[in-house]
């Protein structure tokens, strides 16, 4: 966790600098999926470190929330501000500001060479492309409301049925039906994704921002479901999903998703030492009539 003494919010740039000299300043958490889909696209992207400062947040500076919710009212990240003090939340939003500031064609592309180019080329194709990233974001990793006891699909692998050190009271998912039916959402979207999906990418020949939004949540999926609930290794596996297996074996390949991989992969793995998911477990061993393995 960083020192208060580091936290570096926009208010803190005397108002007199010149905003175009700023640095926009993005707020992280290692083992967030949301965030880590940020810091895929940076290093996909490459060549902006004169132009975007990370902070690297902690696991309390998120449940503190005090100085987070001065750049994100929902004390959440991701969190970003612009180089002019514009205070942005939201993956989407954020990788759209990007997308327009960096990517191919803006007006202060990439520094060091050609500018990726993650946004495809007709109008049909970048409507896939958002249909994936919606399906993600609506059905997989938004909660879609702030208030007690409201969870995104994904918290059904580690969000704990009691208050713990990991999961406050109000983030707490105590009904097991309400789980297990997370659980089944997870496995229905991954069955659209495997029948949708074009390869070797998510939309064919080149990364775009469904495998940027996809990848960092699926590394949840590959650690937690099989040790959580008893799934097959998944993305391992060619008998469930084997398209989604050759895709996320393509993704792996390259060094920037591999890297991310890493750090998220290090943190649940870390936790699970910790016993982090044992709650989460007892849960689908008490309710043995429900179902939580689907592969």
């Amino acid at each position: 966790r960083m020192p208060n003494a580091q936290w570096q919010w926009a208010a803190m740039s005397a108002s007199h600098e010149n905003r175009e000299s700023r640095k926009c300043i993005f707020y992280d958490v290692k083992h967030s999926n949301n965030s880590a889909r940020i810091r895929l696209w940076l290093r996909l992207h490459g060549g902006l470190n004169d132009n975007i400062e990370t902070i690297m947040l902690g696991h309390a500076d998120l449940e503190e929330g005090k100085k987070l919710a001065e750049v994100n009212p929902l004390k959440k990240v991701p969190a970003f501000v612009t180089n002019t003090g514009l205070h942005l939340f939201e993956s989407f939003v954020i990788l759209s500001y990007l997308e327009d500031r960096f990517g191919e064609g803006s007006s202060n592309p990439s520094p060091v060479g050609a500018t990726p180019r993650f946004v495809l080329d007709t109008p049909d194709d970048r409507a896939f492309v958002q249909l994936l990233v919606r399906i993600h974001d609506v059905y997989i990793s938004s909660p879609n409301c702030t208030q007690p006891h409201f969870s995104h699909t994904q918290g059904c692998m580690y969000l704990d049925p009691i208050p713990t050190k990991y999961t406050p009271a109000r983030r707490t998912i105590s009904d097991a039906k309400i789980r297990a039916a997370k659980v089944k959402e997870i496995y229905e979207r991954l069955c659209w994704l495997e029948g949708s999906i074009k390869l070797p990418y998510m939309a064919g020949a080149r990364i775009t921002h469904a495998d940027i939004t996809w990848y960092p949540t699926c590394v949840f999926m590959e650690v937690l479901l099989p040790y959580v609930f008893g799934w097959a290794s998944i993305f391992y596996e060619t008998t469930h999903f084997p398209r989604l297996t050759r895709w996320f074996e393509t993704c792996s390949g390259n060094d920037h998703f591999a890297s991310v991989r890493r750090d998220i992969y290090d943190v649940l793995v870390q936790q699970k030492r910790d016993g982090r998911f044992d709650n989460v477990q007892q849960v689908a061993r008490d309710n043995p009539d429900m179902k939580w393995t689907y592969i």
